[in-house]
């Protein structure tokens, strides 16, 4: 039983998180999708809620040249783009510890795997 509570609790923060953010976004007027396992689990969950698992954060693909306006939207919600590990990350407090609870993917852009360099993904390619 305290484990169901346990779930039921992330899964509120991460549903809270996710609208938040969204709404952040959209009041901003930022363009962005929703990827990673939150959006296979809304997915998921509309269509076989069994098979729909909870993930630690909610990821999103947004466009660099809105990294700046990212930022401030999310600022309200206790939440600071930084790095880590090289990834653009969103972060904030959670159970009393600063934690990434959001990475940032850059649309149009690929990151090499071997040297992490970005680069820019032309516009013809899709």
């Amino acid at each position: 039983m305290a484990l169901m509570n346990v779930v039921d609790k992330h899964t509120q923060w991460l549903m809270d998180l996710a609208q938040g953010i969204c709404g952040a976004f959209r009041d901003a007027g930022i363009n962005y999708r929703m990827v990673g396992g939150m959006a296979v689990y809304f997915h998921l969950d509309t269509r076989d809620p069994l098979a729909a698992r909870i993930t630690p954060g909610v990821d999103f693909a947004i466009e660099r040249r809105d990294l700046a306006r990212v930022a401030e939207a999310v600022r309200p919600l206790g939440l600071e783009h930084t790095l880590a590990n090289g990834l653009d990350v969103l972060a904030g407090p959670v159970a009393g510890r600063v934690r990434t609870v959001s990475h940032l993917i850059f649309s149009r852009e690929k990151v090499d795997p071997v040297t992490s360099n970005r680069s820019r993904i032309s516009q013809s390619q899709p």
